[in-house]
């Protein structure tokens, strides 16, 4: 199958790797991508869109989106997919066409040229595919069933790893549209949100910087009085208000673009915004960046061979300078574009795993729990130990990064549970899986009991009267991978139990009301902590189980020449928009 998607692409030249890359060829593309999402973003933010056909030069949508329909939620669902299937395409064909030398922006470009490169994104969307049907294959056992000649089959069961990739997608999701919606109804209800950023974050922070800032400091494991905690040597503040500052620049680029009342020529500094290297550092300095972190800022934002897509690094070199796509840059997500671009440019975060102790203990001890670190020995240093009605709760917290694709979920289940792939560290000793090292831990101490008990100031003849074993990870997870005695779950999961805050779906009754039903499993989030409660509420997770439950599997199908594959797919739309905590909030 993937040698007959080669055979078949009529794009082969740029997707070989011996094929010398072509600055109009890139320059084409990238304008075309852009001109693509501006059309899909004004279908979103303009009331007359026949006025925005008239003023471009190409007004480019796909296929299944009719401009005449009455907007409702499945339009919108529609319009977003299409919209980011558009960015992460245009980021990842240029990753491939880019070369070592700045773009030139003196080539060549037409209505025509611009046109045919639609059929590079046709083409990615069956490479993008084909990658899902091989993953499922290699990853997930998946069963690939040959229907005839040229029609093939793929299915997985109801524990694959992939669905659980998916959910773990869909509740991050959701978590983010949460803290949105809080931070927004707080100002609504006049909480003074505003004066109390004032207080304690930087005074160049927009209302969107502060939400930012908000979504950083939870997914990095601080509080927002932490964020001047420096990554690469520039602080979190600056990290979120540099890009900030790149969104607000690209959202004012398309207010004038969709405002214009004149056709807007077909020129690249008409749809690029192009800025030298020192323009660009005076754009900053004049949004309150010091010059040295602002110089640190452009390398780290500039596209190199290092970089996911355009998300993460906005700035691609060119002859004049730095360029960026605005209608691109416009719609990302300041958060998680700086999350991704921490990871692929390995940006040092020394801090991350102090930030992410420190922040569970006061949430355990603030719950009621006794709970300390033991660091007596070296080698057997135990992140928290918990105590609850004489049970010992061995606990080791793992900071990781959230993986963009699902290889990176697959090989972090791997570092989890451990698999046989027997990987050597840069000792030449076997790399201990987190479930090995939390066994290795609870052992030592059971056999040194006095340690617990002095830190407890237990009763020198004191027992336990059960031991248990937890692995609480940063990495937003879709499934339950409880193994050997030891519970793995996400420290988003853990904090509803800890904070008694129990997730409510609201749903329309026979009479058309809408009513409130807890879901099962945060019955345990009631009344006071118990052993029976937390473990009962491990062994459901009921968040990754109120998803899992919704989730739609559908059945997608590409084609390239004569050849027809049949794959699942997860739609991680399904539940987002009907999970609440009991306070409104979205789990």
């Amino acid at each position: 199958v993937n040698n007959a998607f080669f055979k078949s692409a009529k794009c082969n030249n740029i997707w070989r790797k011996d094929i010398k890359r072509t600055h109009s060829l890139t320059l084409n593309l990238i304008l075309f991508c852009e001109m693509f999402l501006s059309s899909l973003s004004s279908l979103i933010t303009v009331k007359d869109i026949n006025k925005v056909k008239k003023n471009f030069p190409l007004f480019i949508i796909s296929e299944n989106i009719d401009i005449n329909a009455e907007p409702d939620i499945e339009y919108f669902r529609t319009l977003n997919r299409a919209f980011d299937e558009v960015a992460t395409y245009s980021g990842r064909i240029f990753s491939h066409l880019r070369t070592n030398e700045p773009l030139k922006l003196n080539c060549r470009i037409d209505k025509e040229t611009l046109l045919s490169m639609r059929k590079y994104l046709d083409e990615w969307n069956v490479f993008d595919s084909l990658s899902r049907v091989s993953d499922f294959f290699r990853l997930s056992n998946a069963e690939f069933t040959k229907k005839d000649n040229d029609t093939y089959s793929l299915d997985v069961n109801g524990s694959c790893l992939y669905q659980d990739y998916e959910i773990a997608r869909n509740r991050l999701m959701m978590r983010e549209s949460n803290l949105y919606s809080e931070m927004h109804t707080s100002s609504k209800k006049g909480l003074k949100l505003r004066q109390w950023a004032k207080n304690r974050m930087p005074s160049y922070l927009n209302p969107e910087g502060i939400y930012s800032s908000h979504h950083l400091s939870e997914l990095e494991n601080m509080s927002p009085d932490d964020l001047h905690e420096e990554y690469g040597n520039v602080s979190l503040y600056n990290w979120v208000h540099a890009y900030q500052c790149l969104v607000e620049l690209s959202k004012e680029e398309l207010r004038k673009r969709f405002s214009s009342k004149k056709p807007i020529p077909l020129q690249v500094d008409r749809w690029l915004i192009i800025k030298s290297r020192e323009n660009w550092l005076s754009f900053f300095k004049r949004k309150g960046m010091a010059e040295d972190v602002a110089k640190k800022v452009i390398g780290y934002f500039t596209f190199n061979s290092k970089s996911h897509d355009l998300n993460d690094c906005p700035f691609i070199p060119c002859v004049d300078g730095l360029c960026l796509m605005p209608a691109l840059i416009a719609h990302s997500s300041a958060t998680r574009s700086l999350m991704s671009l921490f990871g692929s440019k390995k940006i040092s975060q020394a801090g991350k795993g102090r930030f992410h102790e420190q922040q569970f203990l006061r949430q355990v001890r603030a719950a009621g729990i006794k709970a300390s670190p033991i660091e007596t020995h070296a080698n057997f240093q135990c992140d928290c130990v918990m105590l609850i009605d004489d049970h010992l709760i061995f606990t080791e917290l793992k900071s990781n990064g959230q993986p963009i694709y699902y290889g990176k979920y697959y090989q972090q289940l791997c570092n989890i549970i451990g698999d046989s792939s027997l990987i050597y560290d840069g000792n030449n000793k076997l790399l201990r899986s987190y479930i090995e090292q939390i066994d290795r831990i609870s052992t030592h101490y059971l056999n040194h009991l006095d340690i617990i008990i002095n830190e407890f100031n237990l009763p020198v003849d004191w027992q336990p009267k059960g031991v248990h074993k937890i692995i609480v990870t940063t990495t937003m997870l879709g499934g339950k991978y409880h193994s050997d005695n030891v519970f793995v779950v996400d420290k988003y999961s853990l904090s509803s139990f800890l904070q008694r805050v129990p997730g409510v779906i609201f749903q329309n009754n026979e009479e058309g009301d809408r009513i409130k039903n807890i879901i099962d499993g945060y019955e345990h989030c009631t009344g006071e902590i118990t052993i029976e409660k937390f473990l009962n509420y491990l062994y459901c997770l009921p968040s990754v189980s109120a998803v899992r439950k919704n989730i739609k599997k559908l059945t997608y199908s590409i084609r390239f020449d004569e050849t027809l594959i049949y794959h699942p797919y997860y739609d991680s739309w399904a539940f987002g928009p009907y999970i609440r905590k009991e306070d409104e909030q979205i789990n």
